[in-house]
């Protein structure tokens, strides 16, 4: 035990000694000047969204604004607005900065739909943070007519929608902020 408190004793003096030797040997107000005038490095600013995306939006259900027998009762669709369009898409900003996954392709003809957007929600519902999906369908009038289902972090305005060719637009269907479910 003696010897253990010895080498701490040691360890404590050398410490001690160290530390005096790396003290400014100057007087107190020599060292405040030094340390007044040293300019701090500027904090830079990090970049930051202007708003934050939209997790969720008030609406009707989508089974109230098309009827059918599939209900789709947590979302709404959106459409682009005062466009009779049947083929539309996102605007690539907008879809690679809110992207989740997809798209999801799925056996489902335009001629079932909503159907297929019915099926589509379920894949949503089990992504923790999709608050929409995007429906369309491609190679109409083929037998490899499919529907894709695309996920996405933030509700899609109507503002992000692009007129297209060649496929037939089912829709956007943003996540309702009161679930009926």
């Amino acid at each position: 035990m003696a010897a253990i408190t010895r080498f701490i004793s040691h360890v404590l003096v050398v410490t001690f000694a160290v530390m005096a030797l790396a003290a400014p040997s100057r007087s107190d107000n020599t060292v405040k000047s030094v340390l007044h005038r040293r300019i701090p490095a500027p904090i830079l600013a990090t970049p930051t969204r202007d708003v934050l995306p939209s997790a969720c939006t008030n609406g009707l259900p989508a089974s109230e604004q098309h009827p059918a027998v599939y209900p789709i009762n947590d979302y709404t669709v959106v459409t682009p607005d005062a466009n009779n369009w049947t083929s539309y898409a996102l605007k690539k900003d907008w879809y690679n900065e809110h992207f989740i996954s997809g798209p999801h392709v799925m056996s489902f003809g335009h001629q079932s739909d909503p159907y297929g957007p019915f099926k589509c929600q379920y894949t949503c519902n089990g992504e923790a943070s999709c608050n929409a999906y995007f429906v369309w369908y491609e190679s109409i009038g083929t037998s490899n007519e499919h529907l894709n289902c695309v996920l996405f972090d933030a509700v899609i305005p109507p503002s992000v929608f692009i007129q297209t060719n060649g496929t037939i637009t089912s829709g956007a269907y943003d996540r309702l902020c009161d679930h009926s479910t």
